[in-house]
């Protein structure tokens, strides 16, 4: 079963093409002070739900306060060296237009 499945999965697939877009702050939550860093986590719920997110911190220790997840969850956490994230799906036309304005 497991040979039909890898097999069923290399028919279906092709190249991938990606959006680029400018991590920015949320509505309400301003600039990044300087010194802050930019986080993305991946929290994995006791469910098998998956969740991601981008917080920003001056420290990664100081995020286990500013986030909340359920008992079970598993957070990962990868710090981002860059603002720009590439994605294989775009954003709502609104949602881009936001998100993805360069900054001057």
């Amino acid at each position: 079963m497991k040979g039909e499945t890898e097999q069923s999965m290399s028919e279906e697939s092709g190249p991938v093409t990606f959006n680029c877009y400018r991590v920015t702050p949320g509505e309400g939550e301003g600039i990044p002070e300087e010194g802050m860093n930019t986080y993305s986590l991946v929290v994995l719920l006791p469910d098998g739900d998956v969740k991601h997110q981008i917080v920003w911190a001056g420290a990664p220790e100081d995020i286990g306060d500013a986030i909340r997840v359920p008992s079970g969850s598993r957070v990962i956490m990868t710090e981002m060296k860059s603002p720009m994230v590439w994605d294989s799906e775009a954003l709502e036309e609104e949602e881009a237009a936001v998100e993805a304005a360069p900054t001057p």
